[in-house]
């Protein structure tokens, strides 16, 4: 399969778009592609974050439609891509927690701290009525310890599996219980008289522990940094890490205090970030949203995220959502497909009628294509006479949101 590159400095602008943004329209790439390469990060590295609050609402489907409604109208989303890659791995589901409002208290949370430090970020979410909710620990008291949220704070949040004992989990369950959540007014706090309060011993250390101290300690672990860097260098390379690499990383990040500023700048200046125009799949969300900013359709079609497989805050259990070629599988295809051929272009923007093949790639961020893709879209041609120009135009569109590129980063 041959690769055309339509114009080199476009296509360098439209990768870096597409992995550090939601998007991949072409007033940002225009923008970037006038930059040298170190002017083009800095642009979208150094945005200042959007400080804009989710509405107190008991339907958690207005707290979506505002996010999404950000995402589509913020000229630089790195904030919110970070927001979500945080989500899928330390992920809440909104009807587990129940209490809705707190959906939107969460989601703040994560967007004030997802581009700040990892540690803070544990801090807040080990203190998140809607993560106490969900992992049951908001009943968890000394008397009667719930093991849920330690063991996932350790499984799937830091260190790992292998890295500690069953002996962990049950001294952390001890150490992190007394938290209490008020469903009337949602405000989260620590009862003394719930809480254990005496020495365990956690990770080989005994001590009067509390949840603070045991993320500080879990964030302490080298293993903690290794395998969350590696995950966040996956998420822009679309490259997993061998182990020495892995550990490498994970040492540096260490000495950057865990700040996630110095870890994007790292790995967006590497090789491995601008090697391969294509290096993995579009996620249902990543889809959905650049979808969304070129068509300008109305975010309150939430639904339209749920069926390509990735809505937020409804992951399918505590460990997120799968990575990788799970999302070029034919029902992922196949339903992407049908949102596009599903839309009706014409009712959203006035402009879809646009009928030359390279207008439709370039209103995509489409600068690198394989000839099978643009011989398909030529072809269209063929249906003129038959169907007229309009409705071949948004035939076109829709093959471009449907091709081989548009699915990936």
């Amino acid at each position: 399969m041959g690769l055309e590159v339509r114009d080199e400095g476009r296509a360098q602008a439209a990768l870096l778009a597409r992995r550090c943004t939601l998007r991949s329209d072409p007033d940002l790439i225009e923008q970037l592609a006038g930059l040298s390469r170190d002017e083009a990060i800095s642009a979208v590295l150094n945005v200042e974050p959007d400080t804009s609050t989710a509405p107190r609402s008991d339907k958690s489907d207005k707290i979506m439609e505002w996010w999404f409604t950000r995402i589509r109208d913020t000229p630089k989303s790195l904030q919110d891509r970070m927001t979500f890659f945080w989500h899928s791995i330390i992920p809440t589901h909104r009807y587990s927690v129940g209490q809705q409002e707190l959906i939107a208290y969460q989601l703040d949370m994560i967007r004030a701290n997802a581009l700040g430090n990892f540690r803070e970020l544990l801090h807040g979410f080990i203190s998140d009525g809607a993560m106490l909710l969900y992992l049951d620990a908001d009943n968890s008291s000394g008397k009667r310890p719930n093991e849920n949220l330690a063991r996932e704070l350790m499984e799937l949040f830091t260190i790992g599996v292998g890295q500690y004992k069953e002996q962990d989990v049950r001294a952390a369950a001890l150490a992190m219980s007394g938290w209490r959540v008020d469903k009337d007014n949602q405000k989260v706090t620590l009862d003394t008289e719930r809480m254990y309060g005496q020495p365990v011993t956690f990770l080989g250390d005994t001590a009067t522990w509390d949840a603070h101290t045991i993320v500080d300690r879990l964030c302490d672990h080298p293993a903690t940094a290794a395998r969350i860097g590696s995950m966040v260098w996956y998420h822009f390379t679309g490259k997993a890490l061998g182990s020495d690499a892995r550990t490498e990383l994970g040492s540096w990040w260490q000495g950057q205090n865990l700040d996630v500023g110095p870890l994007l700048d790292r790995i967006v200046r590497s090789e491995a970030f601008w090697a391969d125009h294509y290096a993995r799949p579009r996620t249902g969300f990543e889809y959905y949203t650049a979808a969304q900013k070129i068509l300008q359709f109305e975010p309150e079609k939430v639904w339209r995220a749920r069926s390509l497989g990735q809505m937020p805050y409804e992951p399918p259990n505590v460990g997120g959502w799968p990575i990788g070629d799970r999302w070029l599988s034919p029902d992922s295809v196949l339903r992407r497909g049908e949102q596009m051929f599903s839309i009706s272009l014409e009712r959203i923007r006035d402009d879809l009628k646009t009928t030359t093949v390279d207008d439709v790639l370039t209103a995509c961020g489409m600068w690198v294509i394989s000839d099978e893709t643009r011989s398909a879209l030529t072809n269209l041609d063929s249906y003129l006479d038959d169907l007229g120009p309009d409705a071949v135009g948004q035939l076109r569109w829709r093959v471009a949101l449907s091709s081989p590129e548009f699915q990936l980063q």
